[in-house]
């Protein structure tokens, strides 16, 4: 078995779960361009020197200054930069000292309380079957296309749920479904910050259907399971099937010209956060948690923060992630 792009891969797994966007805004003679933007908490601002002479990004109201942030554009080329606070709300309001006067000046937006649609569910089909094992590779030798398929699992308010549960099965390159195995079928648990690879082939065309990947995926301790199918973009076949929906589609990433292939996909379950690393139910994630999953550690008695049955790695950082006062 071989992986593909592990250069990318491995750019994947480090970014930040809810993907920070760059805005740019040139400063030109006497204004800003844009003068107003939308952003959202964890993005950058990056202010270019466009025109005019030297200016300022100076944050406040009426030519005042509030000390949020202050950056200097002497000359053609420079650039501020500003990340936005993950507690900012509201507008925000800047300007340039010498042009302030001159109507230089702009508004932050910031865009809080996001709310993630919940993942269209799809028919189970007839080729279900409990308890798979646990892997997320299920590759056999020689296979191919190959998929990468980068999984985030979130809630309906887009907050990363540790430890879901994903179970996956689909039929093979050429179509078929093993109904007496474990041919391409697995469930595996999400890290602690709700991310996981799974490692797999490409579908083949099953009989009336388009290429598509069976999945269930619940949090920790949830009864609430979501049945749904993942698709693959441009497919003529997605046309004709009764099942497909665009919303369910994986987001290509790269493929080579082998059809081997890294895609993402995010889903959002309804899920009611709790307090997992609380291990002694003290309403604090402390000291007292962390000793319990050391001396628990890989002899899986006691520890298991994230639910997914063993006390290793993903539990610690499960238990710094949340460190603190419960909510």
């Amino acid at each position: 078995m071989r992986r593909i792009c592990t250069s990318f891969i491995a750019t994947f797994a480090i970014a930040s779960f809810a993907i920070a966007e760059t805005h740019t805004v040139l400063a030109n003679d006497t204004s800003f361009s844009p003068d107003t933007i939308n952003v959202a908490p964890g993005d950058t601002i990056v202010w270019e020197y466009n025109s005019g002479y030297p200016h300022t990004v100076t944050s406040g109201v009426d030519c005042t200054a509030d000390d949020l942030f202050h950056g200097e554009l002497q000359n053609g080329g420079d650039t501020f930069m500003w990340e936005v606070p993950l507690n900012a709300s509201g507008d925000i309001h800047y300007f340039c000292v010498p042009h302030c006067a001159m109507s230089m000046d702009g508004v932050i937006t910031v865009m809080t309380d996001p709310a993630c649609e919940l993942t269209r569910t799809d028919v189970q089909g007839p080729y279900w079957i409990p308890d798979s094992p646990e892997r997320s590779n299920l590759r056999n030798t020689d296979d191919s296309p190959l998929l990468d398929l980068h999984i985030a699992v979130v809630d309906q308010d887009c907050m990363p749920v540790p430890g879901a549960w994903i179970d996956i099965w689909h039929a093979d390159s050429d179509g078929n479904y093993d109904k007496a195995g474990w041919g391409y079928r697995g469930h595996h648990f999400a890290d602690a910050a709700g991310y996981s690879l799974l490692e797999t082939v490409i579908p083949g065309l099953y009989p009336g259907r388009t290429s598509h990947i069976h999945a269930k995926v619940s949090g920790p301790g949830s009864t609430a399971v979501l049945t749904t199918q993942l698709y693959f973009p441009d497919l003529p076949e997605n046309d004709d099937d009764f099942y497909y929906h665009p919303d369910l589609e994986v987001t290509v990433l790269d493929e080579d010209s082998d059809g081997n292939m890294i895609a993402e996909f995010q889903f959002v379950i309804e899920y009611t956060q709790t307090c997992l690393a609380d291990l002694d139910s003290d309403g604090v994630v402390g000291v007292d948690d962390l000793l319990a999953v050391l001396a628990a550690f890989q002899q899986n008695d006691g520890g298991d923060c994230d639910g997914d049955g063993d006390t290793d790695v993903d539990d610690l950082l499960l238990l710094i992630s949340t460190w603190g006062s419960c909510p």
